[in-house]
């Protein structure tokens, strides 16, 4: 960088704060050089392999690598590695964990700070975006040399962070006399209470308002605190603890995000094909009615 980005004017090297800076000798501004942040995410599957991709542009273009990319300016890293797996392999991921944060150099961009996620997919549907040539999975102890070397550090420690259960909240949905239930587009299929993963920074019952807008478009109140179920097996994907809330809901139903079909349900028409432990979860709501 030779010339002021805010004036035109010629920079020169001073020494600002103990560093060597740029400054403009013509309006003083500092041109500060800043590590670019990129987020990657390991997507491992239920066999234990690890989801990479095969860069169709450089850096590292016909190598593989982790899905991700460069923030935003209005992203948050949680909001810019879902949309970046989403636009590089075509589905839709949940936030797992952080793994760690790691700085490193490329030719290319300069010095770089990567965010590395654990990261839960529902589908094994992929579509490679347009800069992705090929997605394939491997196992973890027979990796293809990958693009860059920070992935490999980052695969490598999303197996030495301690593998705790993933908090969830489902919402028991009260409307017209019945319970508002979705027919989910991933697996696990089948009919269940609206509800998800809880993001990063939110709380409980943040979550569980923005899961039932995102899957029956409905906006919840009256929310209360039921009951909360641990069952390791409650969840086929992991281990997951959900905290399920009651409420009542306004606003017109409309099935969408992971929601293929949506509708209302009394207790005795129930479907049998209920999702999780659902089903013990509505019975114990029911019995508490009584």
């Amino acid at each position: 960088m030779q010339y002021c980005i805010d004036c035109g004017g010629v920079l020169e090297t001073k020494e600002i704060d103990s560093r060597r800076r740029l400054i403009c000798r013509q309006c003083g501004s500092i041109h500060y050089r800043n590590p670019l942040p990129v987020v990657v995410g390991v997507l491992s599957r239920e066999d234990g392999e690890i989801l990479l991709i095969r860069r169709g542009i450089d850096p590292g273009k016909g190598k593989w690598a982790l899905p991700g990319g460069f923030m935003e300016e209005d992203e948050s890293p949680e909001e810019a590695v879902l949309r970046e797996i989403e636009e590089e392999i075509g589905i839709k991921g949940e936030l797992a964990g952080l793994i760690g944060v790691y700085r490193t150099k490329s030719e290319l961009y300069g010095s770089i700070i990567i965010i590395g996620y654990k990261i839960m997919v529902q589908s094994q549907s992929y579509c490679p975006g347009k800069e992705v040539s090929e997605v394939k999975s491997f196992p973890k102890s027979d990796l293809p040399p990958l693009a860059f070397s920070s992935h490999k550090e980052i695969i490598t420690d999303s197996f030495r962070t301690y593998r705790n259960p993933l908090p969830t909240v489902d919402t028991i949905v009260e409307k017209d006399k019945g319970i508002v239930l979705i027919n989910r587009k991933n697996p696990p299929f089948g009919w269940a209470l609206p509800g998800g993963f809880v993001n990063y920074g939110e709380s409980l019952e943040e979550a569980a308002r923005r899961e039932t807008k995102e899957e029956t478009n409905l906006d919840i109140k009256e929310l209360r605190q039921f009951r909360a179920y641990s069952s390791p097996k409650r969840d086929p994907r992991c281990h997951t603890i959900t905290t399920v809330f009651t409420a009542r809901s306004q606003g017109k139903l409309k099935a969408r995000d992971d929601a293929k079909k949506i509708k209302v349900f009394r207790r005795e028409e129930l479907p049998q094909d209920l999702a999780f432990d659902h089903w013990q979860i509505l019975q114990d709501y029911f019995t508490s009615k009584e």
